[in-house]
């Protein structure tokens, strides 16, 4: 079963009314003070582990793709219940998690210099290779935040409200100096705040220009029958990933039935077991079928 501790269904509604609408949501509370501290301590062990290993430096910005399996901590965000139900209920039972990056991005004296502009939708040549106005939407990003970004200048999020149906954002006669869209806003949170947004949705990174070290980490999902980008760092045959429950399984990359990515047969699918059993299905909404 998932998780009981889930926001109301009136909530859960209304978040994903402003996802539609603006691109983004902002989830406060998401995380308590004692997952945030076992977050932070874990992401502190992969990026001592990065330098250690030759793969990073001390002082510099680590951003790390995978990982999801090198800390028990990371896989309870899997499902987490404070975002979940806002990304089922709009991407359908047959999803996966496809994509996930960690950030520590540690203070600096003077900004980036910058050698191309920043300003970007994910997906990478999807939005080269897909031809329709607007592209379709995907996937869907969650990033918890595990430092405290409640004011600019500290290596904030960078987003243009509203812009996840446009296909292009003016760009400035000399991107390389860095100039942000005169809509653009800084996304500021505190620490175990969550922010969903639509993969369309443009966005850039500042620079963190503050004495805070920001700490954040971000799970994309999608369906089923488009890749994983990344390596997650958790052996499926392990005892470790068998002792996940059915649907963080699946959302980890676990086969479910014969048609296993195209979700042909539901009821082998633990999301759609999981959804069905709490009665959670809309029939109205396709993906939900």
């Amino acid at each position: 079963m998932l998780s009981a501790v889930a926001p109301p269904v009136d909530v859960v509604a209304q978040r994903a009314f402003r996802l539609r609408s603006e691109g983004f949501v902002s989830v406060p509370g998401a995380l308590g003070p004692a997952a945030v501290a076992d977050l932070v301590a874990g992401l502190d062990r992969v990026y001592e582990d990065e330098v250690a290993q030759g793969r990073g430096w001390a002082g510099e910005p680590m951003h790390l793709l995978g990982g999801i399996g090198r800390d028990n901590a990371f896989l309870a965000l899997v499902d987490h219940p404070a975002v979940f139900p806002v990304i089922w209920g709009e991407l359908g039972w047959n999803i996966h998690l496809y994509h996930c990056h960690f950030d520590v991005t540690p203070p600096r004296r003077q900004p980036r210099h910058r050698s191309v502009w920043g300003w970007h939708q994910d997906g990478g040549r999807q939005n080269l290779e897909l031809e329709c106005a607007p592209r379709p939407r995907m996937s869907l990003k969650v990033a918890f935040w595990l430092s405290d970004v409640s004011a600019p200048g500290r290596g904030n999020m960078l987003i243009v409200p509203g812009s996840h149906e446009r296909n292009t954002l003016p760009r400035p006669e000399h991107p390389e100096l860095g100039a942000d869209p005169p809509t653009a806003v800084p996304v500021l949170a505190s620490p175990g705040d969550a922010l969903i947004f639509d993969r369309r949705l443009w966005h850039s990174r500042s620079d963190n220009l503050s004495e805070h070290t920001r700490r954040a980490i971000f799970l994309a999902y999608s369906y089923r029958w488009i890749r994983p980008r990344d390596e997650f760092g958790i052996q499926p045959s392990s005892k470790r990933f068998l002792s996940l429950s059915p649907v963080r399984r699946q959302l980890l990359g676990e086969p479910a039935g014969r048609h296993h990515q195209w979700g042909l047969e539901p009821d082998a699918v633990p999301l759609y077991a999981a959804l069905k059993q709490g009665g959670l299905l809309d029939p109205t909404v396709p993906s939900h079928r």
